[in-house]
């Protein structure tokens, strides 16, 4: 691949001269590109096994990137190509090319309390600047991607099948997430209601996709908008909460780390909700320690789904590996259903 060449062909006044690879993402392949004008610009080759549709991935991307930068946040910038398209394909596949972020850092993992506030605060400064956002006018990546219910089903489906003879080794897990069916389509039924808003979320809401200055440590952006479609606030907050309480052992066979951390909650709460409480219902209010019990549960599922089928989406390891993180996920689940009631005096302290 002539990575030089494919970023001539965007809109660029100065020589590209140089690049390397840049981050360690697992979807997409990237590399910092370098100008003689000192300009630096982030190449990315899109992944189309993954995003099928470019035209409607670019799009949502370039449609959300434009409404953020026009009410004044700072937000990624995408370079149209030279026939001004929002990427440049060829028989090797579709790139896009975005201004680079200067002076900034993402963190993997991170336990540091300042950082976890400052990631709820950018998702919840993100979520505000989007409100008002007409979400119906985005399209759906991944069709469903947070439709607990329909993931449910799916794996009613696989068990049913038992295609490799593995349900036998994960009746206990199934059990569990049998005992919570009757919550999946909460907060679907309630986004039919008009009770929770129909928003535009990112939907990939981890720490490592926040962009904090070097120097400062102040938020920069917030970054990785591939997933960014029609959902609830709910979903982001509850997703990130659940990567956070499993953090380094989402893969670990040693489940006793496992569990609620009161502090991180209610630190990234705080940085959240400091954005975020003059713009969420009553109801999404209500909702959030459900969402990320929902969210925890729903990885769960998909971990789950996935090993009885013969591991045909998540990348695995060794054979049981997807078992291993669905038992992450759902010993997490039950921990947060049993304490849903903690959560929400918590939350109700922070009001």
């Amino acid at each position: 691949m002539n990575v030089l060449s494919i970023a001539s062909e965007f809109q660029i006044s100065d020589n590209v001269v140089g690049y390397y690879p840049l981050g360690n993402g697992h979807i997409n392949t990237t590399f910092l590109i370098t100008t003689n004008g000192g300009q630096s610009y982030v190449l990315q080759k899109i992944n189309t096994n993954v995003f099928k549709d470019v035209d409607k991935l670019m799009d949502n991307i370039y449609k959300v990137t434009d409404f953020l930068r026009k009410k004044g946040y700072d937000s990624l910038e995408i370079v149209k190509a030279k026939d001004n398209k929002l990427y440049y394909s060829n028989k090797e596949g579709c790139f896009r090319l975005y201004i680079y972020i200067n002076n900034a850092v993402c963190y993997e993992g991170v336990k540091d309390l300042d950082a976890i506030y400052n990631a709820g605060k950018a998702f919840g400064t993100l979520h505000r600047y989007l409100n008002g956002f007409p979400a119906e006018t985005l399209f759906e990546i991944i069709p469903d991607f947070h439709n607990t219910q329909k993931r449910y089903e799916v794996l009613l489906a696989a068990i049913t099948s038992d295609s490799v003879d593995r349900v036998k080794k994960c009746e206990n897990e199934i059990q569990v997430l049998k005992r919570f069916e009757h919550e999946y389509n909460r907060i679907n039924e309630l986004i039919d209601k008009g009770e929770v808003k129909l928003a535009v979320t990112h939907n990939d809401p981890k720490i490592n996709n926040v962009l904090f200055d070097r120097t400062t440590n102040d938020i920069k952006a917030v970054v990785d908008l591939d997933t960014v479609m029609p959902g609830s606030y709910l979903y982001d907050y509850g997703d990130a909460l659940r990567s956070l309480f499993t953090g380094q052992y989402e893969d670990s066979k040693d489940l006793s780390n496992i569990k609620i951390d009161y502090i991180l909650f209610e630190t990234y709460t705080k940085g959240y909700l400091g954005e975020m409480k003059d713009t969420l219902s009553n109801a999404e209010k209500e909702l959030l320690p459900f969402a990320i019990f929902l969210m925890t549960a729903e990885l769960g599922i998909r971990f789950l789904t996935d090993y009885i089928n013969g591991d045909k989406y998540f990348k695995i390891d060794y054979e049981e590996h997807n078992l291993v993180r669905a038992r992450t996920q759902i010993k997490l689940t039950v921990d947060i259903y049993n304490n849903l009631q903690t959560l929400s005096e918590i939350i109700k302290k922070l009001f």
